[in-house]
């Protein structure tokens, strides 16, 4: 029997992470051959190990509106700098304890914290036989600092497969594997796994808006809805989810929780890519207000219209069928 692994992310900092490791489950369930099986393994571990004091520090109110505030408009030029001073510490986790044969890391991780903090642990694995396969997964900034952070560590890495969210990616790193697909980002997979439809008392129209510039335009959406649920995609920490529910915003540590509200609700808007796709994975409409360079990722499955009006996802499946058999023959070759 083969063991899969599933490198799952951490989700109380953004849960959106969570719905793209739904839905990369439900991919490598239906990919998985006869003689495998799936073990999900967490990040959890030696994220809290490396980024504890930093994440500590947002419990302040006062540096947690600084950190905004910089943010805000220098995240390009600031973000993967300030990762690159971390060092990796060594802790303990589950795969001290399972044997792989493979393990499959989704998402946005071809970026320079995810490097600092697992490489080491991602090497010790590819050394010892493991097959690391990246899939629906992305950059960040893409910066000139990124892309080259990057690319030297898939070249010490030598994934067995490296398969992409979007075209960005892509063009950077089809070099570095010798398997490679161009595909889709993980959460248009998250209608494979079941959440109630069907069961909302009245309409609703969701607001998803956790960009600090985007303030004033969540108002304006507000006022032409009578009936907007306001939500926010990041539970930590304590104190600034008891302000958030204190203001009437849903706000939850169960990925669950909101897709149930995505899948039920009459129309999204939002600025966060990850509240737009488990939207459209459901077959619902929904408009993204963001200039991120996340956008790309939908062009993989023709919704470029998400970005300027209500859009709808049609023939979903057939995308979804593709990369289900590429990774299907990955496993099958392991």
């Amino acid at each position: 029997m083969k063991n899969i692994g599933l490198f799952t992310s951490v989700y109380f900092n953004n849960i959106g992470n969570a719905f793209i490791d739904i839905g990369a489950q439900a991919t490598i369930e239906a990919a998985l051959p006869s003689n495998a099986q799936l073990v999900k393994v967490s990040q959890f571990q030696s994220f809290i190990n490396t980024m504890s004091s930093g994440m500590a520090l947002r419990e302040s109110k006062v540096l947690r509106a600084i950190w905004r505030s910089v943010m805000k408009n220098h995240a390009s030029k600031l973000h993967d700098k300030m990762y690159s001073a971390l060092s990796s510490k060594k802790t303990i986790n589950l795969m001290d304890f399972v044997s792989l044969d493979a393990l499959v890391i989704p998402g946005c991780v071809l970026t320079v914290p995810f490097f600092k903090i697992y490489e080491k642990e991602l090497q010790h694995l590819s050394d010892n036989g493991v097959k690391i396969i990246f899939l629906g997964a992305s950059g960040n900034y893409y910066t000139d600092y990124e892309v080259n952070y990057v690319k030297a560590c898939l070249q010490r890495l030598k994934p067995s497969a490296l398969m992409f969210r979007d075209h960005i990616a892509h063009s950077h790193y089809k070099d570095f594997s010798e398997n490679t697909y161009n595909g889709m980002d993980n959460a248009f997979f998250v209608n494979r796994t079941y959440i109630p439809k069907g069961i909302a008392k009245n309409d609703y129209v969701v607001l998803n808006f956790d960009h600090p510039k985007n303030e004033q335009l969540s108002k304006e959406l507000e006022g032409k809805h009578a009936n907007a649920v306001k939500t926010n995609n990041k539970p930590f920490p304590l104190s600034y989810v008891k302000n958030l529910l204190v203001n009437n915003v849903f706000v939850s540590d169960s990925p669950i929780d909101y897709l149930t509200l995505l899948a039920n609700a009459k129309e999204v808007h939002s600025d966060r890519v990850h509240s737009c796709i488990p939207t459209l994975s459901f077959g619902g409409v929904c408009r993204i207000y963001s200039d991120s360079k996340r956008l790309a990722l939908f062009d993989n499955v023709n919704l470029q219209g998400v970005t300027k009006e209500l859009t709808k996802a049609t023939d979903l499946h057939i995308y979804q069928d593709r990369q289900i058999q590429y990774l299907n023959n990955i496993f099958e070759n392991i």
